[in-house]
């Protein structure tokens, strides 16, 4: 066996696997094994899901993804019956079932809710197991809550407020087909009232969320970079800037970034500023298990902040 992969196998060894839920086996990207810094590897029950971000010569991924079903099927057969890797070098990701069969419809959990994900058709699967910590925070923080979940993707953060037992979920993301996905997550959750879905642009809409404020937990959750509709570094503030008028005395939020140029101290500076001291800061959630990073100021930032008592 190649030498450079004895932490793969070590990952996999160490792995939660037998609770039988959505994991991360390996963080390349944490910069904690720096040959392997442009892999990941994660357990979508039943599948391993390899992910590389430089390309990967022919004979080295094969005998990667050789060494990688090896072991699955010695040590964990009935657990693991499919890999798939996903090359996304350069501008179009390529995704391939290497071994095994997927589900027809494939379902992983997590803390008890059932996710829709897609392996094989899309760059993202559905759900980012980075951000398992954030909807911890908010199962933890939604009983009896009214809540909002701007750039909602596929619902994520709505299933664990209702898991949670939130009263009222808002969904906002200008994307039909995510939320397509999140009302199915909904339906195969029985989360089957209490919850709305919003086909809008966010920017143009705080006409609307205005006049459904004021909400108990405010959700950010935008995507670093979306041709054509949102750009973190030149788009955030926007969103910042109408916050304050969604809150009552007592709103939580959870801001997030996940973009390594964005340190975690300029990404409170820029709340700061275009929040005008509406909102305090309260904490940043600790990193989901198993992502270890070498430099914290590069990994997901998910901020917890509170309707400030100065202005409250």
């Amino acid at each position: 066996m190649t030498p450079n992969f004895t932490p793969l196998i070590d990952a996999l060894a160490d792995a939660p696997l037998l609770k039988n839920e959505l994991c991360r086996v390996f963080h390349g990207r944490g910069h904690s094994v720096e040959a392997l810094s442009h892999i990941n590897l994660d357990f979508y029950p039943p599948s391993l899901f390899l992910v590389s971000y430089d390309e990967i010569d022919e004979p080295t991924l094969s005998e990667l993804t050789s060494v990688l079903w090896q072991w699955a099927q010695q040590h964990h057969p009935e657990l693991i019956t499919a890999l798939v890797y996903q090359q996304r070098a350069g501008v179009q990701s390529q995704n391939t079932l290497v071994y095994g069969q997927l589900p027809s419809q494939h379902v992983v959990k997590e803390n008890g809710i059932g996710f829709l994900v897609d392996l094989t058709s899309r760059q993202n699967t559905g759900i980012f197991p980075d951000m398992r910590s954030g909807r911890e925070f908010v199962q933890a923080n939604s009983k009896q809550a009214k809540v909002l979940n701007l750039f909602s993707y596929t619902c994520g953060f709505s299933l664990a407020a209702m898991q949670g037992g939130a009263d009222h979920v808002m969904n906002m993301d200008m994307s039909k087909g995510v939320l397509r996905v999140g009302k199915q997550n909904h339906q195969l959750n029985g989360f089957n009232k209490g919850v709305s879905f919003l086909p809008h642009d966010i920017l143009k809409s705080f006409g609307k969320l205005k006049k459904a404020a004021p909400f108990d937990l405010i959700i950010v959750d935008p995507p670093s970079f979306q041709k054509g509709s949102f750009i973190l570094t030149k788009d955030y503030q926007k969103v910042l800037r109408r916050l304050p008028e969604l809150l009552s005395d007592t709103t939580q939020l959870l801001l997030c970034a996940n973009s390594p140029e964005l340190s975690e101290e300029a990404f409170k500076a820029l709340i700061t500023e275009h929040t005008e001291g509406a909102i305090e800061f309260v904490e940043r959630l600790a990193a989901t298990e198993r992502f270890i990073e070498v430099d914290r100021d590069r990994s997901l930032k998910a901020l917890v902040y509170k309707t400030s008592q100065t202005v409250a």
